[in-house]
C-alpha cells in the first residue's frame, strides 16, 4: 500500500480534472484565504466568510453514520468496521462519500483517507482515482465504481513523518471496507473487479492475435494489422524460434487507473513488442517495437530500449494516460560510446529532439529512477498456444 501511494503521488500530475482529493482542495482555498487576510479588518471578515463557505463546500454534507458503521449518500453506502468506530467522520461530496481521520481533521490536517463514488463515464478514472469495480442498477445501466486517495499529507507531518495509526488503518482499510461492504441504495448488484481485469478485458482478443500471429505468411501482414513484424522474423534463420511458445501475453495495470493493460512480448527476456490498452471499454493497440526497440514495465513507467547504433543505446520513458493510446513522454536517457561523442551521457526532455550531458553519476540515478521504480506487480506471460 506505501508503494502504491508513492506511485500515485508521482503520477498525480496526469490526474484527470476534478480529481483532486477533497482535503486537498480545502488545503488550497485555506491557503488562499490566509493570503487574502493581509488586507484591512473588513477584507479578513469577508475571507473569514468566504473561507468557511469554501471549506463547507469541499467537505461537503456531513453523513450521518449508523450503529452498525453504515455511511449513505442514498445512492450507494458502504459500511465501516466496528473496531474503527469513534476514529473516522464521513461526508458527501459531489455524490462521493469521502472519509476523513476525525483527530487529523479536527487538528487541521485534512485527514482525507478514501472516498468511493459512482460514474458512467470511462473518463473520470485516473490519478488519484481509479477504478475498482461494477455495480448494475436496477435497470441495468452500468456504473464504474471508483475509490479515490489523498495526492498529500494528511496528518500532523510537522511531528512524524509516518502515517498516524487510526489514520493508517483507514488508508489501508479502505479498499478492503469498499470491497466487501458496499452496496446500491436504489437497487442493483456491485462486483468487485469487475471490468478491470486483463483476462476479462482482453481475453477473446489475445485469442483472435493468437490466430494472426499463427497464420501470418510474412512480416508484412503482421504489420498490416497492427502487429510486431518480430513474431514472423523470429521463426527464421538458423536457429527459429516458435511464437506460440515463446512468445506470451501479461496483464498489468500500469498507468495506475485501477484497469488492466495488455502486453505481448518475448517470455524469456522480457522484451515486449505489443501494447494495448482499454479504451471505452475495449481494446485498443497503442505502439509495437522490435528488437532493436522494444518495451519494459517497471511498475507504473513503460520504458522504450533503442539501439541507434553501434555504442548508441537511447531509453525513452512513458506514461500511458488513463482510458487512452496516448503516451505522455517523461524523459529519455542516452549512452553514447562512439569516438567524437559530444557527451557519453545525456538527458532530454522532448525525445531526443535536444540532449544535455550529464555525468555518468547522474545518468545512473535517472535509470535506476526507471528501472528500480517500486511496483506491487510483476509481469507474468502465458504463452499465445494457451489461448
Amino acid at each position: 500500500m506505501r508503494n502504491r501511494m508513492i506511485a500515485l503521488s508521482l503520477l498525480c500530475a496526469l490526474a484527470m480534472a476534478g480529481c483532486e482529493s477533497p482535503a486537498a482542495q480545502n488545503t488550497a482555498s485555506n491557503e488562499a484565504a490566509e493570503e487574502d487576510t493581509k488586507s484591512d479588518d473588513t477584507a479578513a471578515e469577508d475571507t473569514a466568510s468566504e473561507e468557511t463557505e469554501d471549506e463547507e463546500y469541499s467537505l461537503g454534507e456531513e453523513l450521518t453514520i449508523g450503529d452498525d458503521g453504515k455511511v449513505s449518500n442514498g445512492t450507494i453506502s458502504i459500511t465501516m468496521p466496528k473496531e474503527l468506530a469513534g476514529t473516522y467522520l464521513a461526508y458527501c461530496y459531489e455524490n462521493d462519500i469521502n472519509i476523513y481521520d476525525k483527530e487529523c481533521n479536527e487538528a487541521g490536517y485534512g485527514g482525507f483517507a478514501f472516498g468511493v463514488c459512482l460514474t458512467d463515464d470511462y473518463g473520470e478514472y485516473g490519478g488519484m482515482r481509479t477504478k475498482i469495480g461494477e455495480l448494475t442498477d436496477a435497470d441495468g445501466k452500468v456504473f464504474h465504481v471508483l475509490i479515490s486517495y489523498p495526492s498529500d499529507v494528511q496528518w500532523d507531518y510537522t511531528k512524524s513523518d509516518e502515517m498516524p495509526a487510526s489514520y493508517e488503518a483507514l488508508y489501508d482499510g479502505g479498499r478492503d471496507i469498499i470491497g466487501k461492504t458496499l452496496e446500491s441504495e436504489k437497487g442493483g448488484k456491485y462486483v468487485d473487479g469487475a471490468g478491470t481485469k486483463g483476462a476479462e478485458l482482453y481475453g477473446d482478443y489475445a485469442k483472435e492475435i493468437t490466430e494472426k500471429i499463427k497464420s501470418a505468411k510474412d512480416a508484412n501482414e503482421l504489420e498490416a494489422q497492427d502487429l510486431s513484424p518480430v513474431y514472423y522474423a523470429m521463426t527464421q534463420g538458423d536457429e527459429p524460434k516458435d511464437p506460440m511458445k515463446d512468445i506470451g501475453v501479461a496483464y498489468a495495470d500500469f498507468n495506475v487507473d485501477g484497469v488492466d493493460e495488455m502486453v505481448i512480448g518475448d517470455i524469456k527476456s522480457g522484451e515486449i513488442y505489443d501494447i494495448y490498452a482499454s479504451v471505452d471499454g475495449k481494446p485498443a493497440h497503442v505502439v509495437s517495437g522490435h528488437w532493436r526497440d522494444y518495451y519494459r514495465v517497471f511498475g507504473s513507467i513503460l520504458a522504450e530500449y533503442v539501439s541507434e547504433g553501434a555504442g548508441v543505446s537511447v531509453i525513452h520513458s512513458y506514461a500511458l494516460n488513463p482510458n487512452s493510446t496516448e503516451l505522455n513522454e517523461q524523459y529519455s536517457l542516452k549512452m553514447d560510446e562512439t569516438d567524437g561523442a559530444k557527451d557519453k551521457w545525456a538527458v532530454s526532455y522532448d525525445k531526443g529532439e535536444t540532449w544535455e550531458g550529464m555525468t555518468e553519476e547522474e545518468y545512473k540515478q535517472r535509470l535506476s529512477n526507471i528501472e528500480e521504480f517500486p511496483t506491487e506487480e510483476k509481469l507474468t506471460f502465458k504463452a499465445l498456444g494457451e489461448f
